[in-house]
């Protein structure tokens, strides 16, 4: 009689882990769209009220605060709520020999596959017509004051992606599936993002799409085996730094500087 009742609790413990992922996935497409059409030129009141929002001097203050309820706040109460496991995030119970150990392997194995893509991708774009690069921006490795602001950056994402493994992994009761689940999640999130779309057509500016994924790829293979947050996040920083220094490198040797930000809401 008692199984009936631990059952139903069961599901409805899954069943709203996966709501919350739904609601944060809808709610990265809202902001997304928000920020697209404030980015737009408007003409009218709706054009004076962008206008004004963009002259305010503590619009980027209010951005970051969004930001940050989104990344964090939304995996922290649902944490307190207890419908997302501190263990399947890796934030408790982590082996640390092992961990630190195959972090250090595979964040070395992921640079050299990065770093081969980041050659190619830079001389691919150096043989374009500069015509066809579309908007040349800097690559942020010139900036010392940056790895800071890509630490906060990666503290955010990698939270924000350990929320979708562990809600993926708790309704599948698989690592290996349910980590690649949270993968694909986080590419149909990003793939709502009109700023994503636009850039991918111009070659110019698809190297934030390209770090990004191949991020996102990455990380979620070296969770799957280290299953430790805390030592992916100062493997994806510096891997990160070192593919940004790359870049740079490769575009002053190739004369081309693609654009890649540390914020999907920037502008």
């Amino acid at each position: 009689m008692d199984l009936l009742p631990s059952l139903l609790n069961l599901i409805d413990y899954k069943l709203e882990s996966a709501l919350w992922v739904v609601f944060s996935v809808g709610l990265y497409a809202l902001g997304a769209d928000i920020a697209w059409l404030y980015r737009r030129p408007r003409h009218g009141r709706l054009g004076r009220w962008a206008g004004t929002i963009k002259g305010w001097p503590y619009r980027h203050w209010i951005l970051e605060a969004i930001r940050f309820l989104y990344y964090l706040g939304i995996p922290y109460a649902a944490l307190l709520r207890g419908i997302v496991l501190p263990r399947l995030m890796g934030l408790t119970d982590p082996d640390w020999v092992r961990g630190i150990g195959l972090g250090i392997v595979l964040g070395g194995g992921n640079f050299l596959l990065l770093a081969l893509i980041w050659w190619w991708y830079v001389r691919a774009i150096a043989a374009l017509p500069l015509s066809a690069r579309g908007q040349q921006g800097m690559s942020l490795g010139n900036d010392s004051t940056n790895r800071w602001i890509l630490l906060r950056e990666v503290i955010y994402l990698e939270t924000h992606w350990a929320f979708y493994r562990s809600a993926t992994i708790l309704l599948l009761d698989d690592y290996y599936v349910g980590t690649f689940l949270g993968f694909l999640l986080v590419t149909l999130e990003w793939s709502m993002n009109p700023a994503w779309r636009a850039g991918l057509s111009a070659p110019g500016r698809s190297a934030d799409i390209l770090m990004r994924w191949s991020m996102a790829f990455a990380m979620a293979i070296t969770f799957l085996f280290t299953r430790n947050l805390w030592v992916l996040v100062p493997v994806h920083w510096g891997i990160e730094m070192a593919c940004h220094r790359l870049l740079t490198t490769f575009s002053q040797r190739w004369g081309t500087s693609p654009q890649v930000r540390t914020a999907d809401w920037q502008d």
